[in-house]
């Protein structure tokens, strides 16, 4: 139920358990997907990299905690940054904004006594997580537009505050444990690696930090992405039809022929055409993907520590299959299988307030649900999977079932 979209208040309703209940049952979950993992995941050093792909993407989307205050109703916003292996689908890491471990007010207490407040972020003690004080400051300044009568939360506390137990990371942090664990989980071998990157700057500068000496050896390209992520669907259809109408005109093959090639020959093809675009442009410059897809219309893509001696052919190829496809995917997946992940929603009776009752309030939850949907991507699958990500990587023979997982 907590990986097929209900939310834990129907799921005390279905199998009528107390929420405490439920919540135990949430924590027993976590603890067995966490072993599982731990263990599995000790075998990345034995997968054939060069038979099954080595190629990454890596994206971060928004999710919410709610402000646990009747008055205030605003929700903290939370990323959740991943790194997915292109192929075969796997989700090498789901990293969240957050440490549901430490508690804000013994941070804050820290800061103090260690003169953390009159240093530079860099150079602090507690770098690592946001203080009480600018976490307050950053809640006043999202609700100062919210305006709430006083009859409509009389026995509000004003002191109280999120996480109760918890803080957010830096997202500078976040970025760059990230990139190091991907590192630590393909570092036993010699393979040559792409990681295809969002646009973010800092994700960007965290890949090509952890990955210095890689892509200085020539073992690993970073590409970063971006592309309009505004287009309605019916702007995104125009935008297809126009790029298949200029891959017709510069190959010379109609669309009807384009359907009888097989997919090894169409992607030579592209590629050709693909070498007589970018034979001019210097090494680091942005790249305008002219033949517009579906997922990712305007596709720009820029080669981070690009090599004038990188030859033309496998240049073109890095530009067609730099995508965020896989990554993005699983997002769309963890939105629509997760109740608390759904969008937020804006109704002109709340107020300009973007709550929703059915998402968390509590850190730590959150944490667990998306490390126990990350286990049913990867190794568990739905009941019309043939073939789950970690079969294709070679980790499994078969599917989990949750009789192997409690066994």
């Amino acid at each position: 139920m907590l990986t097929n979209g209900t939310p834990i208040s129907k799921i005390c309703d279905f199998t009528e358990l107390s929420p405490r209940d439920i919540y135990g049952k949430i924590d027993f979950i976590y603890e067995q997907v966490v072993d599982f993992t731990a263990r599995r995941e000790n075998m990345f050093e034995g997968v054939d990299w060069q038979s099954v792909g080595r190629r990454f993407s890596s994206d971060s989307q928004t999710l919410h905690l709610n402000w646990p205050n009747k008055k205030t109703r605003a929700q903290i916003a939370v990323q959740h940054l991943c790194t997915a292996h292109c192929n075969s689908g796997y989700i090498m890491a789901a990293h969240l904004a957050l440490d549901p471990e430490v508690h804000l007010p013994n941070i804050e207490a820290e800061m103090v006594k260690n003169g953390d407040f009159d240093l530079p972020r860099a150079f602090r003690d507690q770098a690592r997580v946001w203080s009480q004080s600018e976490f307050k400051e950053y809640i006043d300044k999202i609700t100062q537009g919210v305006a709430i009568h006083p009859l409509e939360a009389p026995d509000m506390d004003e002191d109280l505050q999120l996480p109760h137990k918890g803080a957010l990371l830096r997202q500078d942090i976040l970025q760059a444990s990230h990139a190091f664990y991907i590192r630590k989980c393909l570092g036993k071998g010699n393979e040559r690696f792409v990681f295809v990157l969002d646009g973010d700057s800092g994700l960007a500068l965290s890949f090509v930090s952890a990955f210095a000496p890689w892509t200085r050896d020539g073992r690993a390209d970073v590409i970063v992405v971006a592309f309009d992520k505004h287009k309605s669907n019916d702007q995104r259809n125009i935008l297809v039809a126009e790029g298949k109408a200029d891959l017709e005109l510069a190959t010379g093959i109609s669309r009807s022929l384009w359907n009888m090639i097989p997919t090894k020959y169409a992607n030579a093809i592209i590629d050709k055409e693909t070498e007589g675009l970018i034979r001019d442009l210097p090494p680091g410059v942005p790249f305008e993907w002219p033949f517009h897809t579906k997922a990712e219309p305007h596709r720009r893509i820029r080669i981070l520590r690009d090599r004038p001696e990188m030859a033309i052919d496998r240049r073109a190829r890095l530009m067609r299959l730099a995508t965020l496809r896989s990554v993005d995917q699983y997002f769309h997946k963890v939105r629509s299988n997760i109740r608390f992940a759904a969008r937020p929603g804006h109704t002109p009776s709340n107020n300009g307030r973007a709550w929703d009752r059915h998402y968390l309030y509590n850190p730590e939850t959150m944490w667990k649900i998306i490390e126990i949907y990350r286990f049913t991507h990867n190794w568990m699958g739905t009941h019309k999977t043939k073939e789950t990500p970690a079969m294709k990587l070679g980790l499994a023979k078969g599917r989990i079932y949750a009789k192997d997982l409690f066994a």
